[in-house]
């Protein structure tokens, strides 16, 4: 029997998908040089994405009970206006939905963006306001 799968290579694997093409990702934060450019609400935004990883979830069979890791994830795509938030989830889908990532040691099936995700909110606080829009995404790998 097998470990339980590390969730960590799964999120820098999501990550690495984003940068290659282009997105401005923080794990669980900001990254720098997103978002306000100045004084808000009076300077140019910079659209980003902020990743929340799940640590994963361990599946398997009474041979192999941990033989799979069930990983998912929420992408907040953050924009000064509803199109800029909609625009960054976009860039968010495109490199990684049917998409097979590469997590060493592992093979991953294509990523999946699961129904339900909810809807582009404006949050208000603190003003002025900034547009998100979510994406989730699921995938499964197993040991190679």
């Amino acid at each position: 029997m097998g470990d339980v799968a590390p969730s960590a290579p799964h999120t820098a694997a999501v990550v690495a998908a984003l940068e290659a093409a282009g997105v401005l990702v923080g794990r669980a934060t900001a990254p720098e040089g997103g978002g306000w450019q100045g004084e808000p609400g009076h300077s140019p935004y910079v659209p980003y994405a902020v990743i929340y990883p799940s640590p994963g979830v361990p599946d398997g069979n009474v041979a192999e009970p941990v033989a799979y890791l069930d990983y998912t994830a929420q992408i907040n795509c953050w924009g000064a206006d509803a199109d800029q938030a909609e625009t960054c989830a976009d860039q968010v889908r495109a490199p990684l939905i049917g998409k097979r990532l590469t997590v060493p040691g592992r093979s991953c099936y294509p990523v999946q963006q699961p129904p339900g995700s909810p809807p582009t909110a404006r949050i208000d606080t603190p003003p002025p306001p900034e547009f998100r829009a979510v994406v989730e995404i699921a995938f499964r790998s197993q040991a190679v």
